[in-house]
């Protein structure tokens, strides 16, 4: 392969990008650049999918427009251009005005092939052919393009098939857009400085390792029209949106040869440094799907995607007494520990504090390995570890990224914890304005993070803390912080149909995409559904558990062990410089969002949640660091690196996967929680509460506590002492047991059967 290095020293075409352009030596004729206006005529070729129909002019390759519900949404690319090198020189011709050009379209079967043959300028022959047919699902239409030719060529550029949504229809406005893993986008420009500044922002032909699955979509006025394809190391994804590219007026998605492998070309940028090698007589063959819908998002695309194609299956990792083994020597043997006190994270500025949750963990850990002395170190660690601990301090005392309240669930001092709940409840509500939002404000001396934002407010960084007050006020069982919770959490729906963003802000801009945002709304919501039954409030919850699903690869970008679920944190950088996240996964991240699938799970089992949060949990167990790295031992890695296959940033402590960890493994979990929302009663055990039953006088479940030494149940809200059935046996309420304001505590050890009636 020839550089294009002395090429681009001396002529130029220019590339209209964030400050980039590109020179080659021969530029083509700007009025290549957009496709032909598109009118199709009487004899023009038909496909119907669904509310989705393809039509094509029979005299022109590309020419073709695509309509969803009898709306023109995008046309095609009617003026391709090839680029290839011949010496040290670099040829352009456009295939409609090429020698000997030829197009003939044909009927077959379920749908029609455009064939067009034409003659480069230094003698090559060439033949594409591309067929449409009807797809498996509704609403989708199959493509395959065939490019082959007779001599040898080193190409720069050959568009495989453009596709130009809102071109000669509803323009370069939208409502959303979407290229799973680097743009999540309102109506404003792909490739933008909001979130990342300098050369990295260009993100219109990417590495395609930053590519989270094969998806691009454009949304506007209740429709979409989206792109997905088979991925191949041959093919590079362009997406520009408006199209800045072509000038078509609307916006541009294409799949190009060649590929764009970190190394071949400026990331971004629409020209490889190099030519790729086509074989003479070697068929090129793409594989893709247009899609097409109705939708106030791109949510419906994200559907239809997974619809079509699918999720990967889980990766395969440990078992449970390898998992068991190595997150003991997180706890236990790592840099995490000093003492009796625990790191967060095994990295500058993450000091050793008290933590109840670690001592749970333990305590769970011990319970599960077979081996003795191991368990007599876990339970002992985890009683030192508690010692360390003000008892009123059980629940909030933590250094996991997922809180819950099983500590005192656990070691006692329910009372107590609950009025602290109540306490920390009250301050949060200090940080809502008076209508109600919650505004992003910049740290004294520090950066602002919420300068490249539309709003001084986010999703995101609003759910974060709505989470925190209904987490807060459940616990302190208090109805009236409660509902005020609940009216936070209705404020949320002003952000209805949004973009994901803004839950990072100690470092990444307000503005930027993040999965974390999805990760508290989808938390919040289900809570609330939880409380109310309010059906809204799990459509809700539904909406943004899909709205992170661009987040996690889908798709393997390496073929290596770890790449398929694998989350990324943000489409951004931190600081807007570095580091830049695209193509960088930061699993802790992803396994908070699998705590709120798995908790959706169960409120919406028909849903693809289980198999997700199972999928990150695996990446993430396999991420943790092995035993190898004694200061690193069993933690989880800030971040990865996917094509070197290797761990980097802060170590992070066990917890963050551990809760998820209960969950793949099918074991007890470590916290459950259920609202009687008919009698305004709340049970919270730390284990699971199955087979629930609201009865006419009350409430029948079964309480399976994972703590082998005993546990509590807590039922809050009741107007007087309740009658108690314990296995069938009617139990006096005096100790262990107690009752006192509306609360009810119950102690148990194992699996039983608890019925609460009123008297």
């Amino acid at each position: 392969m020839r550089t294009l290095t002395v090429a681009i020293l001396l002529v130029c075409l220019v590339f209209a990008s964030t400050g980039a352009s590109q020179e080659l030596l021969v530029a083509p004729p700007s009025e290549w650049s957009a496709p032909a206006p598109l009118k199709l005529g009487l004899d023009a070729l038909y496909l119907q999918s669904g509310a989705l129909k393809l039509g094509h002019e029979k005299g022109t390759f590309g020419a073709f427009e695509l309509q969803v519900r009898g709306k023109r949404m995008a046309i095609g690319q009617s003026r391709p251009l090839v680029g290839y090198l011949q010496g040290d020189l670099v040829r352009w011709f456009a295939v409609h005005e090429a020698s000997g050009e030829k197009v003939e379209i044909r009927e077959e079967g379920r749908g029609f092939t455009v064939v067009a043959s034409f003659d480069d300028p230094d003698g090559g022959h060439w033949k594409i052919e591309q067929r449409f047919t009807a797809a498996a699902i509704p609403d989708a239409i199959s493509v395959e393009t065939k490019v082959q030719v007779d001599r040898e060529r080193a190409i720069i550029y050959l568009p495989m098939l453009t596709l130009f949504p809102g071109a000669s229809s509803f323009g370069s406005g939208k409502g959303q857009g979407l290229f799973a893993g680097l743009e999540y986008l309102e109506d404003e420009p792909s490739s933008s400085e909001a979130d990342i500044i300098g050369p990295a922002a260009n993100r219109r032909v990417p590495d395609s390792l930053k590519i989270t699955f094969p998806l691009m979509a454009i949304q506007a006025g209740g429709l979409y029209v989206a792109l997905t394809w088979e991925p191949q190391p041959d093919f590079s994804a362009l997406f520009d949106s408006p199209d800045r590219v072509f000038h078509s007026g609307g916006h541009v998605m294409g799949i190009l040869f060649p590929g764009s492998n970190g190394r071949n070309r400026t990331d971004g940028e629409l020209l490889p440094l190099e030519g790729t090698k086509l074989p003479a007589n070697t068929p090129l063959v793409l594989r893709a799907t247009l899609l097409g819908g109705t939708g106030r998002s791109v949510v419906p695309a994200i559907q239809q995607y997974v619809h079509l194609r699918g999720l990967p299956p889980v990766p395969g990792t440990m078992s449970l007494p390898e998992y068991v083994s190595l997150a003991a020597s997180g706890w236990l043997d790592s840099g995490i520990r000093k003492g009796n006190l625990f790191r967060h994270a095994v990295w500058r500025g993450f000091d050793p504090k008290p933590a109840a949750d670690a001592a749970c963990y333990m305590n769970w850990l011990a319970e599960r390995t077979q081996d003795a002395s191991l368990s007599t170190r876990l339970t002992g660690a985890a009683r030192d570890a508690l010692g360390a601990v003000n008892p009123d301090q059980y629940r909030s005392a933590s250094v996991g990224h997922l809180t819950m309240p099983m500590a005192p669930l656990v070691y006692d001092n329910v009372m107590a914890n609950m009025r602290s709940a109540r306490e920390e409840a009250r301050r949060v509500l200090v940080h809502f304005e008076p209508d109600g939002r919650v505004l992003y404000k910049k740290t004294p001396n520090g950066i602002d993070f919420g300068k490249s934002h539309f709003a001084p407010e986010a999703n995101g960084l609003t759910a974060q803390v709505v989470l925190e007050l209904l987490d807060a006020a459940v616990f302190s069982g208090d109805r009236v912080l409660i509902d005020e919770a609940l009216r936070r959490l209705r404020g949320l729906d002003k952000f209805r149909e949004d973009v994901p963003r803004g839950a990072q802000t100690w470092e990444v801009p307000l503005h930027t995409p993040d999965i974390l945002a999805s990760a508290h709304l989808v938390r919040a919501y289900t809570a609330g559904f939880e409380l109310t039954g309010e059906e809204e409030m799990l459509a809700q919850a539904r909406y943004w558990a899909w709205t992170g699903v661009p987040f996690i690869y889908l798709v393997n970008p390496t073929s290596q062990l770890i790449g398929s679920y694998s989350t990324l944190a943000v489409y951004g950088a931190t600081k807007w410089k570095a580091p830049i996240w695209f193509g960088m996964p930061v699993q802790w991240c992803g396994l908070v969002f699998a705590d709120g699938l798995y908790r959706l799970a169960r409120l919406d089992p028909a849903g693809p949640w289980r198999q997700l949060a199972d999928g990150i949990t695996a990446s993430g167990l396999l991420q943790i660091w092995p035993r190898g790295d004694p200061e690193r031992q069993g933690l989880l890695p800030d971040v990865f690196y996917l094509r070197e296959q290797k761990r980097g940033g802060p170590a992070i402590n066990p917890g963050t996967v551990q809760v998820n960890a209960a969950r793949f493994y099918r074991q007890t979990p470590f916290y459950d929680f259920r609202a009687v929302r008919e009698r305004g009663w709340l049970i919270h055990l730390p284990g699971e509460i199955a087979e629930f039953h609201v009865t006419s006088t009350g409430v029948r479940f079964v309480a399976e506590g994972w703590p082998a030494m005993g546990y509590l149940v807590l039922i809050q809200g009741l107007k007087e002492a309740p009658e108690v059935n314990i296995d069938g046996r009617r139990t006096e309420i005096s100790p262990p047991h107690l009752f006192e304001e509306g609360t009810l505590i119950l102690h148990l050890h194992g699996l039983h059967e608890v019925e609460i009636t009123r008297k």
